[in-house]
């Protein structure tokens, strides 16, 4: 077994090309293992809609990262607190996969292990989590890679809650289901705990990481690797792309948006679809008052990618109060996003 040396770095874009550079472009005959950390941040299943599942809002104010990673299922809150673990395997030629594709139970069978060598009853249930007195602790997700010759090549990876900020978890994984009606594929939210307060002896996360990594290593020939600085070089060309609002929002997704908001100087309701991250029939309605058309204002907004960014530029050089009396741009955006 191959472990890579992964420590000291938080930063969700860098982890995820991470995943991706091991995963297409390291040759190696037996597994690989990886354990790793991110800030603050929200990661999607690569089919998910990110105005579906997260309160960007709150992401804004508490300076949560949103990333988009390869493996499908739903979205996970990572933090300081939240140990990731990755296993990197070849499965042979196209059809030979050796029963692993989706057999979630053989990837998590070892972090189970490590679980109730300290005592931890945790159990794999439903599909794809692991919980620990009935609460999940743990969800887990896999991508597979077939190279051009027909080979293919297995990443499965899960998170571990240790001691992570839950009401943070819970406030970002909350968004506003009355804004948003979309096709993209939805996270089950349940009932979630640390593994921290059921241990017998008390240990911070990196002791706990630490000993993760010496017991699934325990019995195993492995040696450990470092990237090199081609390897980061490559790997942070890859980050771009993570990092992209392209890549993160813009998607293949359709949904539709509505808010309504009651201002002093009146009621202000918005409406429009987004498709490949940008905002079509945009229609506002309310009982405000106006010197222009309001079919000015829409008309602007229209084609714009649905992200902060691109509808505050979009507004600059536009004096909202002149279509909707009384309100400001930050007013406008607010609603918006």
């Amino acid at each position: 077994m191959l472990f890579i040396k992964n420590l000291g770095v938080s930063d969700p874009y860098f982890n995820l090309a991470s995943e991706e550079y091991i995963l297409e472009t390291m040759n190696e005959s037996g597994s690989i293992f990886m354990l790793w950390q991110n800030g603050p941040s929200v990661i999607l299943g690569a089919n998910q809609n990110a105005y579906a599942e997260i309160n960007l809002e709150y992401a804004g104010s508490h300076n949560i990262k949103i990333a988009k990673r390869l493996s499908g299922g739903g979205c996970v809150y990572h933090d300081l607190g939240n140990i990731n673990f990755s296993f990197f395997e070849n499965i042979g030629d196209a059809g030979e996969d050796g029963g692993k594709i989706l057999n979630f139970e053989y990837f998590v069978l070892p972090v189970v292990s490590a679980l109730k060598n300290l005592g931890l009853e945790a159990d794999l249930q439903g599909r794809n989590d692991l919980l620990l007195c009935g609460a999940k602790i743990s969800g887990n997700a896999q991508r597979v890679y077939k190279n051009r010759a027909g080979t293919k090549k297995i990443m499965h990876h899960g998170t571990i809650l240790f001691d992570s900020d839950l009401n943070r978890l819970k406030e970002v994984l909350n968004p506003d289901k009355q804004k948003i009606k979309s096709g993209g594929i939805k996270s089950k939210h349940g009932r979630v705990t640390n593994i921290r307060p059921h241990l017998e002896r008390d240990m911070r996360s990196g002791e706990f990481m630490d000993y993760l990594k010496t017991y699934i290593l325990r019995e195993k020939t492995h040696r450990i690797y470092e990237f090199d600085r081609s390897d980061i070089k490559n790997i942070e060309l890859t980050a771009e792309k993570y990092a992209s609002p392209e890549f993160i929002f813009g998607s293949k997704i359709k949904y539709e948006f509505t808010n309504k908001k009651r201002f002093g100087f009146g009621t202000v309701e918005l409406n429009f679809d987004v498709k490949d991250f940008k905002m079509q029939n945009i229609k506002i309605y309310g009982d405000f008052f106006g010197e222009e058309d309001i079919a000015g204002l829409e008309n602007s907004l229209n084609g714009i990618f649905h992200n902060a960014g691109a509808v505050k530029t979009a507004l600059e050089d536009k004096d909202i109060d002149r279509y909707i009396k009384g309100c400001s741009q930050k007013d406008l955006l607010g609603m918006i996003i």
